[in-house]
Order: C-alpha cells, then sequence, then structure tokens
C-alpha cells in the first residue's frame, strides 16, 4: 500500500514512479524497434525488388503524403479511407499506373500493399484464394465472434460452415422467403408515407436500416424483430459492441479499462437472445410449414452430415436435437452475429444510397418506373400479391437490378478484401507475366472501391449509368463482352469480391433490394435535404463517412437526411 507521508512514504512512492519509468522505456524502446522495422520493409522492397514507391520519410512513413493528398483534394476528416487510394493514383500515376500501391501507414495502420488491378486482384482472390488478413479474426472480430465466423474462419473450418450455410443462402431458398421480406417491407413503405405526409427531414439510413435488420431476421432467425416499430434488445446490444470494435489506430478504444467486461456482457446477452431461435427451431423443424429459414437449413445439414435420424417430413428427432454438441450451436451463434451485422449493415447503405442516387436522376427514376409497371403491373398496391405469388417476377426486373449494380460500385460499403501471403509469394506483372511484387508481410488489399471509379476502365466513371449493366445492350452488362463502351470491364466489378471467399449474402442483397424498390420507388422518391454550406465531396454532400461508431463499414453522411416525397399517383 502507498503511504506518501514519511520517508518510508518517500520510498514508496520513488519506487513506483522509477517503475513506471522503466516500463516507459521499454514501451518506448519497443515503439522505435517495431518504427525501424516496419520503415525498412518498405525500403528492402524498394531497394531489392526496384519498386516505385510513394516519398516515404524514414520517420513519418507514407503518412506525410497521404495528408498532402488529402489537403489539396480537400477530404473531409470523415471521408471513409478507402477513398484515398483512388486519390493516390491520381496524384502519381508515374508511379501507380501498374495497379498496385506499397503503403506504409505504420502506426496508424498496418503496412498495405493496396492492388486495384483486377488481373493482379485475381491472383489472391480467385486463382489462389489467400487467407483473410490474421487481425481480422485475431484482432478486429476477436470480442466479437472470438475469430470463429464465416468471415473469419480458414481452411476446413471455413469449407465446412460454408457448406452448412450454402443452402440457406441460395436463390431457390431466399425466394421462397420472400413472402415473409414483403411483411417487413410493407412496414417500411407505410414509414415513408408517413414521412412523406409530415413532410419532416428523417435520416434516410435510418429507415434503411431497420427495414433491412427485420428483413435479416426473419431470413435467418424466422422470427419479426420488428426493429421498425420498436427498440429492439439484441439489435441494441449487438449495435452497442459493434461500436466497441476497432479496425485502426483508435486509443480511446483501446485504452478503455472497461472494454472486456463490456463486451463480455454484450456477448452474454446477445447469446441470451439468440439461443431460443436455435433450439425452437431445431426442436420445431418437423412441424415449420413452408419455406425454411436459413439456421433451418443450417441445422438439417448438420444432422444429415452427422448421420441423424430424420423424421418422415426430412425433420429432425428429439434425439437429434438433445445430441447437437454444445459447441456446434456456439459456433451457430457466432455465424448468426456476423450474418446480422453484415446482412443488414452494408444492404441498408446500398439501399438508401439507391434511392439517393434515383431521386437525382428523375429520368433513370422514370425507367425504373417504366419497368416495375410492365413487369408488376401499372397499380403499384397489386405489387405486393403479385410478387407474393410470383417470387420469381424479381428475376425479370433487369434495370432495377442494374440500378443496385450501379449504386454499389459508386457507393461499395466494404472498399474490398485484406488477405496475407505466405514468405516468398510475389504477384505477377499482369503485362509482362514475370513474378515481380513482393506481398509478404504486408496486409493485401484488393482496392475494389478504387478499381470501380478507375477512369482508365470506366467511361463516366463517377456518373451514375445503370445502363452500363443492362445485358441487352450490346455487351453492355456482360463482362469484357460487346463492342459497347459501357460494357463492364472483366474482373472490375467486385464490391461483393470474387473467388471462393466471395460474400455468401450477396443474392439476399440482390432479392431484399429489388423486392424493397419494387414496392416503394412508384410511390415515392427523396430529396436531399443537406442544409446550406455542407461539405460536398466527390460531388456530393451524401459522401461515404468512416463513424467509429459503426464498425469499418462505409455510411453516408449524417446518415442521408431527405425529405420523402410522394409520387403523386
Amino acid at each position: 500500500m502507498l503511504r506518501f507521508p514519511g520517508p518510508s512514504g518517500a520510498y514508496d512512492l520513488s519506487v513506483l514512479l522509477k517503475a513506471v519509468g522503466y516500463l516507459t522505456l521499454i514501451g518506448l524502446a519497443r515503439f522505435l524497434y517495431l518504427l525501424y522495422q516496419n520503415r525498412m520493409l518498405f525500403r528492402r522492397v524498394q531497394k531489392d525488388y526496384g519498386i516505385a514507391m510513394l516519398p516515404h520519410s524514414l520517420l513519418f512513413g507514407h503518412l506525410p503524403v497521404i495528408a498532402k493528398v488529402a489537403m489539396k483534394y480537400k477530404m473531409p476528416r470523415d471521408a471513409h479511407g478507402h477513398w484515398m487510394i483512388l486519390y493516390l493514383k491520381r496524384e502519381y500515376p508515374e508511379i501507380t499506373n501498374k495497379g498496385i500501391i506499397y503503403m506504409d501507414v505504420w502506426p496508424v495502420g498496418y503496412p498495405m500493399v493496396a492492388v486495384y488491378d483486377p488481373d493482379m486482384m485475381a491472383q489472391f482472390t480467385q486463382e489462389h484464394s489467400l487467407p483473410k488478413f490474421w487481425a481480422m479474426g485475431q484482432v478486429e472480430f476477436k470480442p466479437f465472434t472470438n475469430g470463429e465466423d464465416l468471415v473469419t474462419l480458414e481452411g476446413p473450418e471455413w469449407k465446412a460452415a460454408r457448406s452448412l450455410f450454402n443452402p440457406g443462402f441460395s436463390m431457390k431458398n431466399l425466394l421462397s422467403l420472400v413472402p415473409d421480406m414483403i411483411e417487413e417491407t410493407l412496414v417500411f413503405r407505410e414509414r415513408l408515407r408517413k414521412a412523406a405526409e409530415s413532410g419532416e427531414i428523417v435520416k434516410l439510413e435510418e429507415y434503411t436500416t431497420d427495414v433491412t435488420v427485420d428483413v435479416i431476421g426473419r431470413t435467418v432467425l424466422g422470427t419479426r424483430l420488428e426493429t421498425q416499430k420498436k427498440p429492439n434488445l439484441l439489435m441494441r446490444t449487438m449495435r452497442s459492441q459493434l461500436a466497441l470494435l476497432y479496425f485502426e489506430l483508435n486509443f480511446a478504444k483501446l485504452l478503455n479499462p472497461l472494454r472486456p467486461l463490456r463486451h463480455w456482457l454484450y456477448n452474454r446477452t446477445i447469446r441470451r437472445e439468440i439461443m431460443p431461435y436455435i433450439l425452437d427451431t431445431a426442436r420445431n423443424y418437423e412441424r415449420i410449414e413452408g419455406p425454411k429459414t436459413i439456421i433451418a437449413l443450417a441445422l438439417k445439414t448438420f444432422a444429415a452430415e452427422k448421420g441423424a435420424v430424420a423424421t418422415g417430413r426430412g425433420g429432425l428427432s428429439r434425439s437429434d436435437v438433445d445430441n447437437i454438441p454444445a459447441a456446434f450451436l456456439e459456433r451457430i451463434v457466432k455465424h448468426i452475429k456476423i450474418f446480422m451485422f453484415a446482412g443488414h449493415d452494408t444492404t441498408a447503405t446500398a439501399l438508401a444510397y439507391a434511392y439517393a442516387l434515383l431521386g437525382q436522376h428523375p429520368d433513370k427514376l422514370a425507367a425504373l418506373r417504366a419497368e416495375h409497371n410492365a413487369v408488376l403491373g401499372p397499380d403499384p398496391r397489386d405489387a405486393a400479391d403479385r410478387l407474393r405469388a410470383d417470387p420469381a417476377l424479381l428475376g425479370k426486373l433487369p434495370y432495377t437490378l442494374a440500378v443496385l449494380r450501379e449504386t454499389l460500385r459508386l457507393f461499395p460499403p466494404v472498399g474490398g478484401s485484406i488477405r496475407q501471403a505466405p514468405p516468398g509469394h510475389l504477384l505477377v506483372d499482369p503485362v509482362t507475366g514475370v513474378p515481380t511484387y513482393p506481398t509478404h508481410g504486408f496486409m493485401l488489399h484488393s482496392s475494389a472501391a478504387t478499381t470501380q471509379r478507375d477512369p482508365d476502365r470506366w467511361p463516366d466513371a463517377d456518373t451514375f449509368v445503370p445502363e452500363r449493366f443492362l445485358p441487352a445492350t450490346a455487351g453492355a452488362g456482360k463482362e469484357g463482352g460487346g463492342d459497347n463502351p459501357l460494357r463492364v470491364p472483366r474482373g472490375a466489378w467486385r464490391p461483393f469480391e470474387m473467388g471462393p471467399r466471395n460474400c455468401i449474402g450477396q443474392e439476399l442483397v440482390s432479392v431484399e433490394v429489388r423486392l424493397i424498390l419494387a414496392l416503394t420507388a412508384r410511390e415515392f422518391a427523396v430529396e436531399q435535404a443537406y442544409p446550406a454550406g455542407a461539405p460536398v465531396w466527390m460531388g456530393t454532400p451524401a459522401y461515404q463517412v468512416s463513424d467509429p461508431e459503426l464498425v469499418a463499414t462505409a455510411h453516408i453522411k449524417d446518415g442521408l437526411p431527405v425529405r420523402v416525397k410522394a409520387s403523386g399517383r
């Protein structure tokens, strides 16, 4: 115990100060050692391989260059960082024209190789699917899922998990769940109607987040979370936990002494909320009428693989349920957490941006509405019944799908995949065919955001042109095909990434967004309502931001304030 008065107290205090001093020196020495190691990694690459490098400081790495580019292009402080690579490419074309940039941003982030040439991206995501970057499972998502989820698992464990959930995310199964999705979308439509009647400014991203949460609740858990109507403990807790995660240097979160305790409490609450849905689905599987949720099909696949005895209707017997290993159930909880996070977060942002872009381009909105009239009938009020009767009608909305794809091209919620390479791994120069670019020791980043806005590959790269994705437009929607200048460049559209580790939920996003637009776009449009003088960047006040309370995915500035306008039908 410390005693400050008297000689012995003074002695105790001096010991404490010495201990603090030694720890500080040790910490400083470690920091300088890591600084030197990181800086020399880039210097060795430049010297040994002759790699063109951005101006590099031995003390600050590439941080001064990044700051200079941010100032020159008036990049707002809250703008999402995945756009920096695009502007570095623009500012240093003689260095970055090979489709790759080495970026030394330590200690703010990990040493990075950002790749935006589609052929080189394919080398580590498609031809050889390299493992996810180690920090995803061991640092970033460690408190959330312990690195035991479909996004961060590797090897046989990942393959087994992917096989388990593939049936639930198949297009066939998702279309069977469309009637449930319609029920949640009609609640969303009613919220838009009330917003239009009131004339008030609303944050559209909050509305789209609520509806996508409710849809994911129906498709994954088979329950009505009713997030659009009232607070929901499961999602409120999950958002609180997500706000504790960090993917770049964040001292406030890193040094928060209560963070481990809060993660423990949040994990306990989320498990308590999710586990009953899993057990109820298993116990009542044979009595579930109609379509099966993603979790139900996963349980069925698990039982079949384990040789469980199936009932007459293909369900699970009582003994099957009782014998499901506890470890498997715990892993299912973690998968559900990542599904619910990724399944609502990115979809909500894409949907909100789709409304914003359609509101800015009346001709595109008119084309979308014309397609809905032709396929779903002239009266929007009939659309829900038509889609309940025949969910396959969603597949006859190519322009609606093109709107989604073009929205994701311009505003991808996730800037790309991050991988890690083994020692000696080199990327091949696609022009010369020579292994040229070392990758070991770096975070290997496939920068989809850069590729999808690259003016060297996309005509009118910053313009909203859904027509470029229409398959009937002389190859415009066929990657690499046709002579139309709007054709999609081969491998250059990758918001869901490509290869074995592509996003398992991309078909859910496609079905969900097409459905919601089909039931709302003819009756409502939105008008952005940013205050006068609001910052504009990349041509819009609705630029993508990095919000430390909303994890690492890109969101819309201020949640996209809008006025909802009724169509006048």
